[in-house]
């Protein structure tokens, strides 16, 4: 008897929810679709238990795809691809990157190219609330993935060097993933929906948001105005802006050649004739029904919108998929039920063996030599790592203990805060440069704002002129707490290298 799955599509103001049944290795069938109200239930739990009231929905294996904005992703380089040394290493690389405790996340990740890992995190506390309410009100989570990279392990592969953008427009949000060679490089979330869309076409036709709304959805408009077409233009502007800051800083390599649209905002033409002017790439529609060879039934056929139910399609599929995507169920928190029927886990079982004994085998060939070279490199990269971060340390005894020793000093001096105030980055841009006194001498080499703290590195002809800055800073409306980090000589010896820390209100 055929299985059903259920993806489930959370956003800000609604779950939208998708039951599938495979047939065969391709092919399916959407059972029923339902779009939830977060607010008209009276949050997210009220929501799940609404669609919970629904049998349908209830007792089978579940996918919940969350949004981008909810995770923290970044990029780390390894020297080395195998998964047991990463599992083991990766804490440590990736605990100065983030604002949080490595204790305090779970984490995961997919293989990018050049040695890189792409390493997505998201709080424990946050899996744990997700596991309760949908299996106190559907059934078994097998998957906590994230929009839009569980889109593109449902997406026909295509192998290419290309760069190509997969756009993922929600109401108030959207979600972007990064693709090249064939593998998902970055995400990222920006601040453009359908919401904002229908704000401008409002004003231009004078008309209320909701009748905007519904114009825009039946696309029953006769043309845009001067305030839609700047909507338009802003996004494509910030997108471009985010593209040139990832070449930059090395995280793509390529300008795109393809963008790929999908959700409600992929519906408004002007949109799509926006990013085709803005950009010298093919702009395409995704079309996941007709590539996964999936029917929909009857009876939910005249109300099923694809675009808007793509993610909850390829969470649906995301469950038996065995293509790699990301997954907080690990650990701690691994589903306690499988999802895949005897002949599945044979059929994996069989896989598991027969790599088994692939690497037995290649583990025979490599001869002492090779390994003793690999590990030679290796400690030369982790005393390069060592002598970069700890250069005051005059001996290398225990790397990974003496560095984890001097981040815990680090945190007691700087500390990590939760929460995001209400002030936006631009006012407090302007704040820190209406205080800072004109004829101070400083070089801000770098600024980082993330988690209510702003974090400033620099360099001053003096300290005077650091604790100037400090004072300066203090007496401002939006910092409860200036503090003055580590502070030395330059390389030249003519100046002083010095960092900040603001906590903001």
């Amino acid at each position: 008897m055929p299985q059903n799955f259920l993806g489930l599509d959370i956003g800000q103001s609604t779950i939208k929810a998708v039951v599938l049944t495979k047939k065969g290795l391709t092919g399916g069938h959407i059972l029923d679709a339902r779009i939830i109200d977060i607010n008209a239930c009276g949050g997210i739990e009220a929501a799940l238990k609404k669609l919970g009231e629904d049998k349908i929905f209830c007792g089978i294996p579940c996918c919940v795809s969350l949004p981008a904005k909810d995770l923290m992703f970044r990029q780390v380089n390894l020297p080395f691809r195998d998964d047991s040394r990463i599992k083991k290493t990766l804490a440590f690389e990736l605990e100065p990157l983030i604002p949080l405790t490595i204790e305090e996340v779970i984490t995961d990740y997919l293989m990018i190219p050049h040695d890189g890992l792409l390493v997505a995190a998201l709080a424990r506390n946050s899996v744990r609330d997700w596991i309760e309410k949908v299996e106190a009100n559907l059934g078994e989570l097998s998957v906590i993935d994230v929009s839009p990279a569980v889109l593109i392990t449902q997406m026909t592969d295509k192998k290419s060097a290309d760069c190509e953008i997969i756009l993922d427009i929600g109401c108030h949000s959207t979600n972007v993933a990064f693709i090249e060679e064939n593998s998902i490089t970055h995400v990222r979330s920006l601040a453009f929906g359908g919401n904002l869309v229908s704000e401008a076409l409002a004003n231009d036709l004078s008309v209320t948001k909701e009748k905007a709304e519904s114009l825009k959805i039946s696309n029953s408009y006769s043309q845009t105005g001067a305030k839609t077409v700047q909507a338009c233009c802003n996004f494509c502007s910030e997108l471009k802006k985010t593209i040139e800051y990832m070449k930059i800083n090395g995280v793509l390599q390529n300008e795109p050649t393809r963008i790929i649209l999908t959700g409600g905002g992929s519906l408004f033409d002007p949109l799509r004739k926006e990013l085709e002017s803005s950009f010298s790439s093919s702009v395409e529609t995704l079309e996941l029904i007709r590539e996964k060879q999936l029917e929909i039934g009857k009876d939910i056929q005249s109300t099923f919108s694809p675009q808007i139910m793509n993610t909850a399609i390829a969470a649906s599929l995301r469950i038996s998929s065995g293509r790699k995507s990301f997954n907080f169920r690990h650990g701690d928190f691994a589903a306690k039920n499988t999802i895949l029927n005897f002949k599945k886990q044979l059929k994996w079982a069989a896989v598991i063996a027969g790599i088994i004994i692939a690497l037995m085998i290649i583990n025979q060939l490599f001869d002492y030599g090779i390994k003793t070279k690999r590990l030679n490199t290796i400690k030369k990269q982790i005393a390069y790592t060592f002598k970069k971060n700890f250069p005051e340390s005059g001996n290398m005894v225990d790397p990974v203990q003496q560095l984890k020793t001097r981040l815990a000093e680090n945190k007691k001096t700087y500390g990590f805060y939760e929460g995001l105030p209400e002030t936006t980055t631009v006012e407090l841009l302007k704040e820190i440069s209406s205080l800072v006194s004109p004829s101070v001498n400083i070089v801000i080499n770098g600024l980082t704002y993330e988690n209510s703290v702003i974090s400033i590195k620099g360099e001053a002809k003096t300290i005077d002129e650091v604790t100037s800055v400090r004072n300066d800073l203090s007496k401002s409306r939006y910092f409860k707490n200036v503090t003055m980090g580590s502070t030395s000589l330059s390389k030249d010896g003519g100046k002083v290298d010095f960092n900040l820390r603001i906590e903001v209100k």
